[in-house]
This record gives structure tokens, sequence and C-alpha cells, in this order.
């Protein structure tokens, strides 16, 4: 797995009020170089921190086991604790926005 010292995880949403659907954005940053951005995804609330984990995944900064405990991945609960416990380390920010352009 790759070492990271500092990862940043930009966000937007958008709520499409025609059928009430959530979208949103998300581009992560590992040590101030960009390495993943999701333009446009659908979900709600912290979707985006899923779709920043995957990306981080596919990178090898998080782990890949496929383990799963109650229906949970075990990996995204990894992740979970990893921002909980070294805050430090990681920058979250997101913002909602008014068009869907804005994503």
């Amino acid at each position: 797995m790759k070492k990271a010292k500092h990862i940043s995880i930009i966000g937007h949403r958008w709520f499409q009020k025609t059928y009430g659907n959530t979208y949103h954005s998300v581009t992560v940053s590992v040590d101030g170089v960009v390495i993943g951005h999701v333009p446009m995804a659908y979900g709600y609330g912290d979707q985006y921190i899923q779709s920043a984990f995957e990306i981080l995944q596919n990178k090898g900064y998080t782990p890949k086991t496929g383990d799963r405990k109650n229906g949970f991945d075990c990996d995204y609960s990894w992740f979970l604790g990893e921002m909980r416990d070294h805050r430090d380390r990681f920058t979250v920010t997101v913002s909602d926005v008014a068009r869907q352009k804005d994503l």
C-alpha cells in the first residue's frame, strides 16, 4: 500500500429539483497532486467520500481486501477510521452548488 503525507478530498453536491435526485463530483489529491476525479455521479450526503475512497483504493493508497462483515465493506470502514483518527492528514471539503455545470 502506498503512503501519503496528506490527502485532500474536494466534493460538490447538486440537487436536481425536477426529479428529486442528488449528484456529486469529487477530486482527490495526494501530497498536492491530483490523482483522480469523478465528474458526476449519483449519490447524496457523504457519498462523495465513498467515491474518493474508490479512487484512493484503485491507486493503491487504501487496502483492497474485499472483506465484508455484516454486509459492510471492511476496507471502507478502515478508511473512515483513518480519516477519523488522523485528521491532520486529511482535508475534506464539500459544497452544495446550484447548477449542474458547477459540479
